[in-house]
């Protein structure tokens, strides 16, 4: 059965001489592993389509009893050259899609997941990064069933945060408020505080490596 759908492409790696293996979290949410075939032959642009933080459109090849799906076709909907400008955008970028990919179960599937990532990841620009990761954190908590209302974000009161996480969508307003809320100096402190709240809640964000970089 061949399955066509959006995804974001989490990570990829060499398999074999000419294949690539990759992780891409589908937009229903379900995170899959699929292989592509012949991606490093001189005339593929496989591999340049499977690149990290991209938005792709695919066609796959799906059987239930295999573990590893069948990369068909498909072309690129968008880079997020945004992100990819800087090196401190792309990391906060980077770390985001490896929050997903191992600090939520193999099985996980929500497309509410996917839309938080993907609204997040098309909002950063090379001056709000950091404040983008902050709303990925609050979001990606709550959604996960931990709220961190009972922490002393005092930028945001309870009917803000109500708001935020009763919509799919991230409202311009919130985002507004929050970027004229928060400054540079405070925001590394915000981040930790929330990364300790997470930890505290969801012991696999300790396999999530590229915390480092940004904690």
């Amino acid at each position: 059965m061949i399955i066509q759908s959006k995804a974001l492409v989490i990570k990829s790696f060499p398999y074999g001489e000419t294949s690539l293996i990759s992780r891409v979290l589908l937009e229903s949410g379900h995170k899959l592993s699929i292989m592509i075939k012949g991606a490093k032959s001189l005339k593929s642009n496989k591999t340049a389509l499977f690149q990290s933080l991209n938005l792709i459109q695919m066609h796959y090849y799906h059987k239930d009893n295999r573990e590893m799906q069948l990369f068909k076709e498909g072309h690129l909907i968008d880079s997020f050259s945004n992100v990819k400008k800087t090196f401190e955008s792309m990391k906060y970028g980077l770390c985001m899609i490896d929050i997903i990919d191992k600090a939520l179960p193999k099985d996980y599937e929500d497309k509410l997941m996917f839309d938080i990532l993907y609204k997040c990841l098309n909002k950063i620009n090379n001056k709000d990064y950091k404040i983008m990761f902050v709303f990925f954190l609050l979001l990606f908590s709550h959604h996960n069933g931990y709220s961190v209302k009972e922490l002393e974000v005092d930028f945001l009161d309870d009917n803000d945060i109500n708001k935020i996480f009763t919509q799919s969508d991230i409202n311009q307003n919130q985002y507004q408020k929050l970027f004229e809320s928060m400054n540079q100096d405070s925001m590394d402190d915000l981040i930790n505080q929330l990364l300790l709240f997470i930890r505290t809640h969801i012991p696999e964000i300790k396999n999530v490596k590229s915390l480092k970089f940004v904690n």
